[in-house]
């Protein structure tokens, strides 16, 4: 055998006994599959591989051939790419998790892992035996005299946590963990905040059918909720304001911006735009009623007593892209409002992916960022 074939059976070999540790994170929405890889070495984090697989799924598809559908997609996509990392993390949101912040009696470690399913279950609108539960305890407190633990629940129902096992297990890949949109968006947060930084951020994840909300103080997600005014709201207000179908809403949500300003309520009058108007108008509409809601959860959140009043909110998601958004929200929450980049902690930014994919990576890079010890038995 020549020196080169042996130099490549021995490469083959290398990599089959120490596969790599990067993690893929793959972030499976409804419309689309986002893709992030990084490496990390002693100079520091670089984008490794990125991608989206836009997905045609038709409604009436049944969910096992949905999952074989997306799985396809992915293994395709990554023998195409030659991606050879295998180690992957997904996560799941909506009606299927649960996250709620409680005060249970001060237990040792070892003594919470024998009783949390009994210490949980008052808090858990599922049925306990249906869930997929983990904990993390937060600071320990003191309430009237009692010494207790501040920790965080997140229940999960274990037929969606299989789904998304399934689905990487049948790409041919090792899911090492399947988190939480939000708590994904925490992990991006540390890279993109300085660890320095006290203040509160507010994360706007707004995807096609769900909106993630986080509230991150010093680096630790304190409130944690879905709502379900997301991009199909937009496209079904749109599409009533237009008369017109959900398809051709979502085109013209791409083409037309909200008007903020005096001067965008002008041209579009002198312009005679007409749609441009009733976009505006109906995703005006929708952004108030999200409003409303994002409110609730500040309000709860101030309610417990924090030191920190929210400083800024980071949008992201497929939303993010809505001509002005950003404007409109800090024009009614009063506080700065960013899209959030969430390669800008790079060193060097890649130029190879469109200012407008940005947004919508964000939770397939929180994913991808996680530490590849949070997975080490």
């Amino acid at each position: 055998m020549c020196a080169d074939g042996q130099k490549l059976m021995l490469a083959k070999f290398t990599k089959m006994l120490f596969p790599p540790k990067e993690i893929i994170g793959i972030d499976i929405g409804n419309f689309a599959v986002k893709l992030v890889c990084f490496v990390e070495d002693k100079k520091g984090i670089t984008l490794k591989d990125w991608g989206t697989i836009p997905l045609v799924i038709k409604n009436d598809v049944p969910p096992e051939e949905k999952k074989a559908i997306i799985s396809g997609e992915i293994k395709n996509y990554l023998k195409k790419k030659g991606i050879e990392a295998r180690r992957a993390a997904a996560s799941v949101s909506g009606n299927s998790v649960i996250v709620r912040y409680v005060k249970l009696p001060k237990l040792s470690r070892k003594e919470l892992s024998l009783t949390i399913n009994v210490e949980a279950e008052p808090f858990i609108p599922f049925d306990i035996n249906d869930v997929s539960l983990t904990y993390s305890i937060l600071n320990d407190v003191t309430e009237e005299g009692e010494a207790k633990m501040e920790t965080v629940l997140v229940a999960a129902k274990k037929e969606s946590v299989r789904d998304k096992i399934d689905v990487l297990e049948e790409a041919g890949l090792d899911p090492v963990i399947v988190d939480v949109d939000s708590f994904a968006l925490e992990a991006l947060y540390a890279r993109l905040v300085p660890a320095a930084d006290n203040s509160s951020v507010l994360f706007l994840n707004i995807g096609q059918k769900v909106t993630n909300l986080s509230i991150v103080t010093q680096g630790v997600t304190r409130v944690v909720r879905d709502i379900f005014i997301a991009g199909a709201t937009f496209d079904k207000a749109i599409a009533k304001a237009l008369k017109t179908d959900a398809g051709t809403a979502a085109a013209a949500k791409k083409t037309h911006s909200l008007l903020v300003s005096d001067e965008d309520k002008e041209a579009a009058i002198e312009g005679f735009s007409k749609e441009g108007i009733l976009v505006s108008r109906a995703a005006a509409g929708v952004l108030r009623d999200l409003y409303t809601e994002v409110s609730r959860s500040i309000d709860f959140y101030l309610s417990q007593g924090v030191d920190h009043s929210i400083a800024k909110i980071m949008v992201s998601g497929g939303m993010a892209n809505l001509g002005n958004i950003a404007a409109f929200l800090s024009g009614e929450f009063k506080v700065p409002v960013e899209i959030t980049n969430p390669m800008a902690f790079l060193s060097e930014q890649p130029k190879n992916i469109p200012k407008d994919v940005l947004p919508s990576l964000a939770v397939a890079t929180g994913l991808a960022l996680r530490k590849f010890e949070d997975w080490e038995a």
